[in-house]
Parts: structure tokens; C-alpha cells; sequence
């Protein structure tokens, strides 16, 4: 269920990143946009409450939920959100100051009027767009509770809404303004239109995750949570995962800075990393999402090597997902940058910067991937401390690579980039998943020959999809790549789940057992 809203949610995202790249280009008012648009999501899942809603507060929720206490429920909700709330109101004025130097300082090397532009147009859409992290705070408060009661749909499926909105406002800024503008001709309606409609759209996301909330049974408002001992408890324990997610942070915001060195870098990163994310959210997410109750409960039951054999068993299908995906990123790389990238992205070479850094990024999906399956699982355990050590290890890996990327020029920066988060999530989540198996007692499930088995099936497919791939290189047009590249990957698709159908991979079973509960589950509600 999650995995599907999910890729509703990021279908449209995939529309939104390719929208922007084709209305404002591969420009530096496109790396301005697009980097001030992120800003208010890094700030509010890295620099405070991402930590503490998406994983510390779904097991405190848990065992209210579990004795039927919706007012201590609603009581320790609420008050997670009003410290939260408080938190934004101290960062947003460094953020403010901090984010215009940033840019300038790398926009330098293109002149001193591209970065005196940059900065200009900077500050202003941070005024427009960062109230935008309250409304991501209420964002993810209200998917907690849903989560925390089970009830999964409404919070993938909501992003979607936020798309579709900031899609219509891109359309409505190229009809009236055109397809032209740059840092130092941007007109102030464009700008207001720009600002104030992509914030009206994550105001309408958050509405509807607080809806949900309030129908799972818990209607969030901010309290004095620094009063509630309960609340504080959590924030206490949530200290360490503050500081992981403020690294990660500060990687993304290091990626952006160094991509900026070149016009459209930020870009072209961001509709790679688009791609990058789609398998994470489908195979990562929805695993460590739905596993962190059921691990929160089998933990204070004390139930440790089944905790180990759920945990392994999540691990291996979230890789299941990933590694063919790993593959059909690396191998399709240039089809689907051809599919996304038109208007002025095609035209002015921004094209060739997405394949190269999609190319670069895909390997680490797998890291990514086992690096928050085994995060979510220590949070499950109370134990926010042994991911941070591993966060530093992937920080530190992807900032060393950084450094190096700073040293490039031209197109090359962004695959640079790339390439540092990737081999940075692999570290990260070498030590995290050996760390983590090596603090539970021995299990029945086992890790190694279910990989070995995926990659074997992985690996077999690719032979299909390079195939495919040179196939579909003479195809010009987004429309024919796209189908082109929706037909090879049904294909390898095809390639891969009847290898590991031949190897009798259970993971087949387990996604047919899934599909076949939820179309008996559909009948039963559709019967009179």
C-alpha cells in the first residue's frame, strides 16, 4: 500500500523536477529556485524534527495507541510539535543569513553579476518559501500518527497534492512570463508568483496530512511540550538522531553548493536524484516505515532473535527492490534522461548533465537502501546513538569527495556530486547493517545468500536492458523514450522476477501472498 501512493507521489514529483528544469532551464535562476525550494524540507527533516517525528515519536505513540489513550496520544503529538515549532523559529534566521552567501561564494566562478544576482533573488524567495518548514512540521507530526496507528495510504499519497500544485503554478509562470528569464531580468510577479504558489501548495499538503491525523483519531495542535516530562524524554533520547539528520542536512547542502559551481548543475542534480529516490521510496521507505511499529513492539517484548529474523527479512526485501532498480538506472541512464529532460533543458545541454550524474548516483541506491532499513531498526530498539556513528562515517566518506568535485569544471560537477553521495551511502550503510547484526543473538533468517541471489538476478538482467538501451538510442522525443524505456524495463523486469523465480527466491511469494490478501481483502469490502 505505501509503496503504490508512493509512486503516485513520486510520479508527480518526477513532473514537478522536470516542469522546473523545462521552464526555467539549466540557468542559474533555476539553481536559485530550486535550491531555495528545497531549503525549508532540509531544514525541517535535517536540522530538527525529521529525527524526532519520523523516528523517534512513532514508538512513544505506539504504546498509547496499543491501551487506547487518546489523550495521552494527543498530549505527547502535540507537544513534540509545539518543541518543534519552537526549534524552526530559532534556525530560520541563520538559515536566512547563511543560504545567500553560500550561493554567491559558489556561483562565483561564473562572475561577479551571477552571484550578486543570485544572492539578490535568494533572499527574497526565502522570505516567500521558508514559512514553508511549519507547514512540514504539521507534515510530519500528522504522518507519525498515522503511521503509529498503521494506517499508511493517506501519508504517501498526500505529497502527490503538493506536485500537482507547484506544477500548475510552473505552467502558469511560463504562460505569463515566457521561458527566458535570468537572475538579473526576473520580474518581481514572477517571483511573487513563484514564492507565495509553491508555499499555497505545501499548505494544501499539510492540510491534508493534519485531516488524516485527525480521522485516525488524534487531533493535532501544538502544546508546551518542554512542560510534559513524557515529551522531554523523547527529545532526550532523540538528541543523537538530531545530529545524524543535521549532518545529513549538511551533506545535501553541500551537494547543492558544489553544483552550483556550473549553470544548471543544481538542476540537473536534482532530476537525477529524482531517479535516485524512486526506488528508495518504493523498496527503503515502505519497509522501514511499516517495520518500525512492528519492531518498537517485538523490542519491548524482549523478543530479540525475532526482532533479528523481521528485521533480516525487510533487509532482503528492500533489496530485493533496489539492486534490479540499481541496474536499470545505471544501464538506461542517457533513455531516461532523454525522457525527462525537454523545453529549455534539452536545448542548452543539460540533457548530457543528467544522464552522466544518473549514471554516477545509481549504484547508490543499494546503500541508501540498507543504510535506513538498518537505521529505522536501531531506532525501533531505542538506540539513536550507533547511527550516528555511522552517519559520520557517510558524511565524512561523501564530504572527502566533495572536496575533490570542487575541482572540477564544466558538466562535470554534477556527476562529481553524485558520485560522492553514492559511495558516501555505501559506507554508511556497510557500517550500519554489520553494526547493527552484530548486537542481536542468531536467527533462523539469513542475510548473504538472499543478496548473492538478487544480484545474481540483477546482474542477468542487464543483459536485456543494454540491449533495449541500444535499441532505443536513435529515439528522439520525450514521448518515445519514455515508452521505449517503459517497455525494456517490463521486460528486464520480467528477466529478473523469473530468475529469481527459477532460484525459488521467496521473495516472489512473499509479493504475490501481499497482492493476493489485498485483492481478497478488496472482494471481501466489494461484496454485498
Amino acid at each position: 500500500m505505501v509503496a503504490g501512493w508512493t509512486l503516485v507521489s513520486r510520479l508527480t514529483g518526477f513532473g514537478r523536477v522536470a516542469v522546473t528544469a523545462a521552464v526555467l532551464g539549466p540557468t542559474y535562476f533555476g539553481n536559485t529556485y530550486q535550491v531555495t525550494n528545497t531549503l525549508p524540507n532540509t531544514v525541517y527533516y535535517g536540522l530538527l524534527a525529521g529525527a524526532l517525528v519520523s523516528s523517534i515519536l512513532v514508538p512513544a505513540l505506539v504504546q498509547h495507541i496499543d491501551r487506547g489513550d487518546r489523550e495521552s496520544s494527543e498530549r505527547v503529538a502535540g507537544g513534540s510539535l509545539g518543541i518543534v515549532l519552537v526549534g524552526l523559529i530559532a534556525v530560520i534566521p541563520v538559515v536566512l543569513l547563511a543560504a545567500p552567501v553560500l550561493l554567491q561564494w559558489a556561483a562565483a566562478g561564473a562572475g561577479q553579476g551571477a552571484a550578486a544576482g543570485q544572492e539578490r533573488v535568494t533572499r527574497l524567495f526565502l522570505l516567500m518559501l521558508l514559512p514553508q518548514v511549519f507547514l512540514y512540521a504539521v507534515v510530519g507530526c500528522s504522518s507519525a500518527v498515522m503511521n503509529a496507528h498503521r494506517r499508511f495510504a493517506l501519508a504517501a499519497a498526500a505529497p502527490a497534492l503538493e506536485n500537482v500544485g507547484c506544477i500548475a503554478v510552473l505552467l502558469l509562470t511560463a504562460q505569463l512570463y515566457g521561458g527566458r528569464t535570468e537572475l538579473a531580468t526576473v520580474p518581481t510577479g514572477e517571483l511573487l508568483l513563484l514564492g507565495l504558489g509553491t508555499t499555497g501548495a505545501v499548505a494544501l499538503h499539510a492540510a491534508t496530512q493534519w485531516y488524516g491525523a485527525r480521522r485516525a483519531g488524534v487531533a493535532l495542535r501544538p502544546r508546551a511540550g518542554w512542560r510534559d516530562p513524557e515529551v522531554t524524554g523523547v527529545l532526550r533520547r532523540a538528541v543523537p538522531a538530531l545530529a545524524q539528520t543535521a549532518l545529513h542536512a549538511v551533506q545535501t547542502l553541500a551537494v547543492l553548493v558544489v553544483a552550483n559551481r556550473v549553470a544548471g548543475g543544481i538542476v540537473a542534480y536534482q532530476v537525477a536524484a529524482n531517479f535516485f529516490f524512486l526506488p528508495i521510496a518504493m523498496g527503503a521507505t515502505p519497509v522501514a516505515v511499516s517495520l518500525l511499529p512492528r519492531l518498537s513492539r517485538l523490542h519491548q517484548a524482549g523478543d530479540e532473535r525475532l526482532f533479528r529474523d523481521t528485521l533480516v527479512r525487510g533487509l532482503r526485501f528492500a533489496l530485493f527492490v533496489a539492486m534490479p532498480a540499481a541496474v536499470v538506472l545505471a544501464v538506461l541512464a542517457p533513455v531516461l534522461a532523454t525522457a525527462v529532460s525537454f523545453g529549455r533543458m534539452s536545448a542548452e545541454g543539460g540533457e548530457a548533465m543528467v544522464a552522466a550524474t544518473l549514471l554516477v548516483l545509481a549504484p547508490g541506491v543499494l546503500g541508501e537502501t540498507a543504510f535506513l532499513v538498518g537505521t529505522y531498526a536501531s531506532y525501533a530498539r531505542g538506540d539513536t546513538r550507533s547511527p550516528l556513528r555511522s552517519m559520520l562515517v557517510k558524511f565524512s566518506t561523501c564530504v572527502a569527495l566533495l572536496a575533490v568535485a570542487l575541482t572540477a569544471r564544466g558538466p562535470a560537477v554534477a556527476p562529481m556530486a553524485g558520485l560522492a553521495v553514492a559511495v558516501g551511502a555505501g559506507a554508511g550503510a556497510v557500517h550500519r547493517i554489520s553494526a547493527l547484526l552484530r548486537g542481536l543473538p542468531p536467527g533462523g533468517e539469513r542475510l548473504l545468500p538472499a543478496v548473492l541471489r538478487t544480484a545474481l538476478a540483477a546482474g542477468l538482467m542487464a543483459g536485456p536492458l543494454w540491449v533495449g538501451a541500444r535499441l532505443l538510442a536513435p529515439v528522439t522525443g520525450q514521448l518515445g523514450a519514455l515508452a521505449g524505456a517503459a517497455l525494456v524495463c517490463l521486460l528486464g523486469g520480467t528477466a529478473y522476477l523469473g530468475v529469481q523465480a527459477l532460484l525459488r527466491a521467496p521473495e516472489t511469494g512473499w509479493v504475490l501472498g501481499a497482492l493476493s490478501q489485498r485483492r481478497a481483502a478488496y472482494d471481501s469490502r466489494g461484496a454485498p
